[in-house]
């Protein structure tokens, strides 16, 4: 009995290997029935795909599958091309737009993937969960794979999709001239042959000059598309964001009417570069991100989205949103602008500091000025000029503010109050202030405002003053000057300054504040 059923057992062996190795054959042995058909024959037989080939053929592109190179198809149905065709015309680029050089397994794909076609431009091909899309178009069938390529049937025709810099020439024109603006010429180091040293020791070049985008550089190459590298653009479309400036135009009254009032200096040089931080991202995001709390822009900073997301774009090398609603937020424009003292001043070294070259300085002697260090400060250091003890000679100095938009501003001086004299304030050479520094000593330390109610108070040895300015007519900056009279009762005589703060008028309630 155990001789029989050790017979049995290996007689079982061998069926069992024998069985494994017909399946294995059959599964691993046996050719695919296309393996030797070229696809394009293949394509032909199908029906729902004549038009598609009829165009292909027009164009003679089907001689681009005559021999063995791989091909990947995206064919569009023929009510595709018929729906298409109703207010659209076929060009060879919609053409190359749906051929690949090269074929792909779909299951070898996880989520996105940018592929680049016949025209050079990336499109996207995403695999979710085994349902195909074509530039977010569905696939509707997939063909098995033939000698030299495959085809998927997809139910629409797609089009070539812009980069983010065409998205936006199309959509923003504020921020294409923003972004045309920084285009700068630069000497191209790796391509230039130095030829030796001038007297003051620096490489002569033998120049190549080449042009770059400053914006680019910074942000993200909109203008170019990479297989991998992708953004997300956030920001209002042109008649969103028209709508805006003109009720920001509105808000501030003083004749401003429309959004054509709003001067562009002022659109690129703070509302576009605010929109850009709040609103640039790595990466291809969904709208469902934008209900973080914060989210990482491109800079690598984290910020609070402001907006909500519509208009989704699909881009050859990301996303664009347009705002859902948008308003300018009025702290880009009606806040106070604080021009720092120390900012009139450069570093020529050590504790060393000269004036700017657009700071305008006369007196009768050379003062060197000092950005001293105080921690009380707001910004932690101070503008200061000493003169000899009851100097009666000339000192002015002459500087521009931040850009100001034409209304009715409060200026704010906030100084030490034993370092100064007798000054004479101009705004624009208008004689706006006169202010003696014994005042402070005068009122000990607490100097009423030009704001009925308000009044300063000292913060140590720290004060300020003010006065109101009503010949601001047009944007731009604003020209003060600080002329030295005399000395007064002051303990030192000389110049302090820590900040001047514009203040629009409407928007005083916190003057008092320090520092």
């Amino acid at each position: 009995m155990k001789k029989q059923l050790y017979i049995s057992i290996v007689i079982l062996l061998f069926a069992g290997i024998y069985g494994c190795e017909d399946n294995w054959n059959e599964h691993y042995m046996t050719k695919p029935a296309t393996v030797d058909v070229n696809f394009w024959d293949a394509l032909k037989e199908n029906a729902d795909a004549s038009k598609f080939v009829e165009l292909i053929e027009s164009y003679h592109l089907d001689s681009l599958f005559e021999y063995n190179n791989a091909y990947t198809l995206f064919v569009p149905t023929n009510q595709a091309f018929e729906t298409y065709l109703t207010n659209n015309s076929i060009s060879e680029e919609v053409l190359d737009y749906h051929i690949l050089r090269y074929f792909i397994q779909p299951n070898d794909i996880t989520g996105k993937r940018k592929i680049q076609t016949l025209m050079l431009k990336f499109a996207q091909f995403e695999n979710n969960n085994g349902s195909y899309t074509y530039d977010e178009i569905p696939v509707s069938f997939t063909s098995p794979l033939y000698s030299n390529g495959r085809f998927f049937i997809i139910d629409e025709v797609a089009s070539p999709k812009p980069s983010l810099y065409e998205y936006i020439a199309e959509n923003n024109p504020a921020l294409k001239r923003f972004i045309d603006l920084q285009d700068s010429i630069v000497l191209d180091k790796e391509l230039s042959k130095p030829l030796g040293f001038d007297e003051n020791g620096n490489t002569v070049y033998d120049s190549v000059i080449t042009i770059i985008n400053l914006f680019e550089e910074e942000y993200f190459k909109v203008s170019e598309e990479f297989r991998l590298k992708t953004a997300t653009l956030v920001f209002p479309k042109k008649e969103l964001y028209q709508q805006a400036l003109t009720q920001m135009a509105l808000k501030i009254g003083a004749g401003y009417e429309t959004y054509a009032d709003i001067s562009e200096e002022w659109q690129e040089e703070v509302l576009i570069p605010y929109l850009i931080e709040e609103g640039m991202f790595a990466n291809m995001l969904e709208p469902d991100v934008f209900r973080r709390d914060s989210i990482q822009n491109i800079l690598g900073d984290y910020v609070k989205p402001k907006f909500f997301v519509t208009d989704r774009t699909l881009c050859s090398n990301g996303y664009a949103y347009d705002y859902s609603n948008f308003e300018i937020l009025d702290s880009l424009f009606m806040s106070p602008l604080r021009n720092e003292g120390e900012t009139l001043l450069k570093v020529i070294g050590k504790d060393r500091f000269t004036w700017k070259e657009e700071v305008i300085v006369k007196s009768d002697q050379t003062f060197v000025p000092n950005a001293d260090y105080v921690n009380t400060a707001s910004n932690d250091s101070i503008l200061k000029v000493e003169f000899p003890s009851k100097y009666e000679g000339q000192f002015s100095v002459e500087f521009l503010t931040k850009p100001l938009f034409p209304r009715r501003y409060l200026m704010v001086v906030r100084t030490h109050m034993d370092f100064g004299g007798l000054y004479e304030i101009y705004v624009n050479d208008e004689l706006v202030k006169t202010f003696d520094y014994y005042d402070f000593i005068r009122l000990k330390g607490v100097v009423p405002s030009a704001v009925t109610g308000k009044r300063f108070i000292a913060d140590g040895r720290y004060n300020k003053f003010d006065f109101w300015v009503d010949n601001i007519t047009s944007y731009g900056k604003a020209k003060v000057r600080f002329e030295y009279k005399g000395p007064s009762s002051a303990r030192y005589n000389g110049f302090m300054l820590d900040y001047l703060d514009c203040v629009p008028e409407g928007q005083t309630d916190d003057i008092t504040k320090n520092p």
